[in-house]
């Protein structure tokens, strides 16, 4: 989960370089495109077989689509420090949906750790004094909550398949998702943008691949913790190339949500 972590961040970086040519929305599909292509070609190689649960699946492949369109809109319209750390909170909303759903046991001081990434959350995405709601944080706060779901929906499917057959038959999925909200807003791709979807969209495949592979190993409330590695790393670099110093809002909530994060991991 921390390689999924690393290369889940450094792609969100390169695909915000690539929309200051492009829309989100086709950024989107153009991703989900080329890491099809990886992700289709490694289960071709090593031999494809047919995918279990079919409802689960769907659910999954939905929630991804729907997951993806906000982030990568978010990712063009706010701080990648404050939608990374958003992001990566959603490990908060599903260790609830772990307990509710998928039977897991959460104790009650877990319970206070996810109320306090909770809060975090309210206060990264709580308009300040200069103006209203961000649209970009918004749309961060949705998909970390569609990701949730579509990550407990993983969960489910790796009891009956193997890890590159749920990444790959969902990435063909959700390409063919996310087509209707690229096309009303496509624009010919230069050559250089193309060049940096192309490698996020193989940083996201092997960080994909990698988060199946840690969520068949054990519990989902235990991997989840080290997603957060990424929060750090993505303040760096947002710093680093956009000079993007994280605020009070955003340094206040990064200390609660980590702070759940650690006491979870701690007590795991």
């Amino acid at each position: 989960m921390l390689a999924s972590a690393f290369l889940f961040s450094a792609h969100l970086l390169i695909l915000k370089h690539a929309s200051l040519s492009l829309h989100p929305f086709q950024i989107a599909f153009l991703r989900n495109t080329m890491a099809s292509v990886v992700l289709g070609g490694m289960l071709l190689w090593v031999g494809p077989s047919m995918i279990r649960n079919g409802r689960t699946f769907a659910l999954r492949c939905v929630l991804g689509a729907g997951a993806g369109l906000a982030l990568y809109y978010a990712n063009a319209n706010a701080p990648l420090a404050a939608v990374t750390l958003i992001f990566h909170a959603r490990i908060f909303l599903l260790l609830a949906l772990a307990s509710l759903i998928l039977k897991e046991q959460i104790s009650p001081p877990r319970w206070l750790a996810i109320i306090m990434g909770f809060t975090g959350i309210i206060i990264v995405i709580m308009p300040d004094r200069t103006g209203g709601w961000s649209m970009g944080l918004l749309a961060a706060t949705a998909a970390a909550a569609l990701s949730s779901g579509s990550q407990i929906a993983v969960k489910a499917l790796t009891r009956d398949n193997a890890p590159l057959t749920i990444a790959a038959f969902s990435q063909l999925a959700i390409t063919a998702l996310s087509a209707p909200m690229a096309i009303p807003v496509w624009l010919a791709p230069p050559l250089p943008a193309m060049a940096l979807i192309g490698t996020a969209a193989a940083f996201s495949a092997m960080a994909a691949l990698a988060a199946a592979k840690a969520f068949s190993l054990t519990q989902a409330s235990v991997v989840s913790p080290m997603d957060n590695a990424g929060i750090v790393l993505s303040a760096a670099l947002g710093f680093v190339f956009f000079g993007e110093a994280p605020g009070p809002g955003i340094v206040i909530g990064a200390i609660l949500v980590l702070g759940g994060a650690f006491y979870v991991a701690q007590k795991t």
